[in-house]
């Protein structure tokens, strides 16, 4: 059975998107991996729209600001996306600020609890409410995130770099790295190909 057309839309657009930001070798490299092993299908379903996330009502307003940006088409496709997605708060990443557990949720979009089932690649949406951090975390896949809004990134104990709505990021395996937005909800769509080991 093919993928969806919502979810094919999205791929397309996201692997589109990618392409006309020129991606450095690495991120070159990750997302070639990444769209290459998508070329096989995975078990596709469907999640119910029911949200564990308060911040979610960020959404509609990080959508329509990423609509109007250079990453237009890609927020499009997510949009037609978004009644499907379950989404959820990472209370595993410990935050000192108080109100971390309701201004932020992620939703697992093509991996083992996203529409599209596989170990292979994981590739997710994550959403902050206005003036928040994500908490330094790291992972042994490495990782790229393209931005559909404006925000901040930092690695290890690095300086904050701005990011506008298109731009791509790089987290080699294992490193320590945050985000965090500014006075508008910052939206990004991540990717990790996954070992196979």
């Amino acid at each position: 059975m093919p993928r969806s057309d919502d979810l094919q839309f999205f791929l397309d657009e996201l692997k589109t998107s990618i392409a006309k930001c020129q991606p450095a070798h690495e991120i070159q490299s990750a997302t070639t991996l990444a769209f290459q092993r998508l070329e096989t299908l995975g078990q596709e379903k469907w999640s119910s729209n029911h949200s564990e996330a308060p911040a979610t009502a960020w959404l509609e307003q990080a959508i329509k600001t990423a609509k109007a940006g250079p990453t237009g088409k890609l927020a499009d496709a997510l949009e037609n996306l978004a009644p499907k997605l379950f989404w959820q708060r990472r209370m595993d990443r410990p935050s000192i600020h108080p109100k971390w557990p309701n201004s932020h949720a992620n939703s697992v979009i093509i991996g083992d609890t996203g529409l599209e089932c596989r170990n292979d690649v994981r590739i997710g949406v994550s959403l902050l409410a206005p003036y928040t951090i994500y908490p330094n975390h790291q992972h042994p896949p490495e990782e790229v995130y393209i931005a559909l809004s404006n925000g901040s990134w930092r690695q290890n104990d690095g300086f904050w770099q701005t990011r506008g709505a298109g731009g791509l990021i790089y987290n080699p395996p294992n490193i320590v790295h945050a985000m965090k937005s500014n006075s508008d909800p910052l939206l990004a769509i991540w990717i990790l190909p996954l070992s196979l080991l």
